[in-house]
């Protein structure tokens, strides 16, 4: 892991050497763009050639879409403790989504005889992308389909990759069918958003595609963009813990391990003002990463990408989290008297049970959230990205006639002067 000791002079700097470890998205466009373009060109003949080359060769073009009644049985095959994992994960996040919907809409009286209303329309369908092959990921599933369904949208499309024997793994499909995804596609990479975003002989076109993904997937998204909105770009994992008590030393390991876990390219640092918690950290660390199954991915992670930030003060260490705008930010300790000016992070996790694992998975936050600097101006998924907003206004006959009055003033002060 790399060390950086940190003052309001250098933070910018720090910042920049802590993500110059990884490539930029723009170097894997180049190497997509010939398959999405393919994709749109030749249809399912491309489409195939790509699923049998990258995602397995046994797929034919009839296994491409899982039938509803696959899902329905893996769920039924699914043992009971897992079930009721899932559904409580669902309730939490269908709670949170629900509430997000009710505050879109509104009726407001912004002046005698003008009334204003705002309410939601989904969108018509939408393309979820769950990652898999070698992992599995049916917490993805819930966080990406359940806004969707909440929002109302009536058309929800899944890709997901299956594993090399062309089959996806079980226990996600056991979540699509809860969460009531409507099509599922084994196939993934940027053929799969290609796919979704212009559509081919089997799979029909989407408005919007949204869900996290590795560098070929997120480069794929930024190409298609141009032509189908999507949500963010949102590449590999990003974890920043601040802590300065060493009672939290272990606690503060295991998370980084937790998230180091998901990929060889996850960034995990710990940022702190005390030099005794950093030293006691990268001790359990040492102990830790060893003992865990995927201790090789944690390991490589930790060593290409991992950090200690070492700050002078709190206020160093609050410049340091709006620079780096993680997706997301642990605060293990003082979270009130950081939280409130940390505004640049995708999800801030407060206090010293409020592990970033368990918002991973059951607190009903999502976990599709902004990466690569993009937490300073979006948060995470939610009903927002499946619906569009509309705006009606009724204004009554003597209300026109006494706020034409103001229009006619702005308009001709405009030069347009048939506005007035």
């Amino acid at each position: 892991m790399r060390f950086f000791r940190v003052d309001r002079q250098n933070v910018q700097m720090v910042v920049g050497e802590v993500v110059s470890s990884r490539k930029p998205l723009d170097f894997y466009v180049d190497y997509v763009r010939g398959i999405v373009d393919d994709v749109r060109v030749r249809g399912d003949k491309a489409l195939m050639e790509y699923v049998n080359r990258f995602d397995s060769p046994r797929i034919t073009l009839d296994d491409l879409r899982i039938p509803g009644t696959s899902l329905a049985k893996a769920y039924s095959k699914l043992d009971q403790r897992t079930k009721n994992a899932l559904k409580r994960s669902a309730e939490n996040i269908s709670k949170v989504c629900r509430t997000q919907l009710k505050r879109l809409s509104f009726a407001k009286t912004v002046d005698q005889g003008v009334k204003v209303f705002q309410r939601v329309a989904p969108l018509p369908a939408v393309g979820c992308y769950v990652p898999g092959g070698l992992a599995r990921y049916p917490s993805t599933a819930l966080m990406t389909v359940l806004p969707a369904k909440v929002a109302g949208v009536s058309r929800v499309v899944v890709c997901t990759p299956p594993r090399e024997d062309g089959v996806v793994d079980d226990v996600v499909l056991a979540a699509l069918y809860m969460a009531g995804v409507d099509e599922v596609y084994a196939m993934g990479g940027p053929h799969a958003v290609a796919a979704m975003a212009y559509g081919t002989e089997t799979v029909k076109p989407v408005f919007k595609i949204v869900g996290p993904g590795g560098p070929y997937v997120t480069a794929a998204k930024k190409l298609v963009s141009v032509d189908v909105p999507v949500d963010m770009l949102a590449g590999p994992t990003e974890l920043l813990v601040f802590g300065d008590e060493v009672r939290d030393a272990e606690d503060i390991a295991l998370d980084m391990c937790a998230q180091a876990e998901h990929s060889a390219d996850t960034l995990v640092g710990l940022i702190t003002t005390s030099d005794e918690l950093a030293n006691e950290v990268l001790k359990y660390l040492k102990l830790i990463v060893p003992r865990l199954e995927r201790g090789k991915t944690v390991e490589q992670s930790l060593e290409s990408n991992g950090f200690v930030a070492l700050c002078d003060s709190l206020k160093t260490v609050v410049d340091f989290i709006q620079e780096l705008a993680p997706e997301h930010l642990f605060l293990a300790s003082k979270a009130e008297r950081i939280a409130p000016h940390a505004t640049n992070a995708g999800l801030i996790s407060s206090g010293r049970y409020t592990s970033p694992a368990l918002c991973d998975y059951v607190v009903g936050v999502n976990h599709v959230l902004p990466t690569g600097g993009q937490a300073r101006v979006r948060g995470g998924l939610g009903v927002l990205d499946f619906v569009k907003l509309v705006v009606e206004v009724h204004v009554l006959k003597g209300a026109a006639r006494r706020m034409g009055k103001h229009a006619a003033v702005l308009a001709s002060a405009e030069g347009l002067t048939a506005h007035a």
